[in-house]
């Protein structure tokens, strides 16, 4: 059982976190291909067609002793405090993701992610240094979520799998695994919390 003791390796949070930006940069610029939707031809008229994704029904939450909501309420807090993390990552890929576009010379390209890795050590340094190992564990999880890739596969697709066996040596040291794919019906407190913070419940 995971406890909330402050991350030991603080260094490895701010770096894991570093890896994650650059892999979710690439997976951005991969899915900025044109796309052809399908269509549906009824009588004289033609229709684009799309798969919506699943929609997970959640339904109001209640507690079987006060054990449980105390459990969930800590879940909640450390959701609350990692969420912004999450939605800041996404800003910084989205603005990693316009620069690149714009820079040929793969020098310059190193040049610029070296100067997006200061500015995360002003940015995130401080935060990071205090974020326990169950917060780290949700960051991860919230990334899985967000990408629809577990964060091993992330580096391994994106950055090398040396690097992912690597990350996921060190998380596990910490006693979670990097392999970790999100699935919204075991994660349901989890799911309903995310939803909450994003007005959807």
């Amino acid at each position: 059982m995971l406890t909330n003791y402050p991350a030991i390796i603080h260094p490895f949070m701010k770096q894991l976190f570093f890896i994650i930006l650059i892999c979710l940069t690439a997976s951005s610029l991969m899915a900025q291909t044109g796309m052809l939707l399908p269509i549906v031809v009824i009588g004289n008229d033609t229709f684009p067609t799309y798969q919506i994704p699943d929609i997970v029904v959640v339904s109001k939450r209640t507690f079987k002793d006060p054990l449980e909501q105390s459990r969930f309420n800590q879940l909640k807090r450390n959701v609350t405090i990692v969420y912004p993390y999450a939605k800041e990552a996404g800003a910084i890929f989205r603005d990693i993701n316009t620069t690149m576009e714009a820079i040929e010379k793969k020098r310059e390209r190193k040049k610029f992610m070296k100067l997006k890795e200061d500015e995360l050590d002003v940015l995130f340094e401080g935060d990071l240094k205090n974020l326990t190992v169950t917060q780290g564990e949700i960051l991860c999880k919230l990334v899985a979520r967000e990408t629809g890739m577990s964060v091993y596969d992330l580096i391994t697709e994106f950055k090398n799998p040396l690097s992912a066996f690597y990350w996921n040596k060190m998380s596990s040291f910490l006693g979670y695994s990097l392999r970790y794919e999100y699935d919204a019906q075991q994660e349901k407190d989890l799911e309903f919390i995310v939803r909450s913070l994003e007005g959807i419940y």
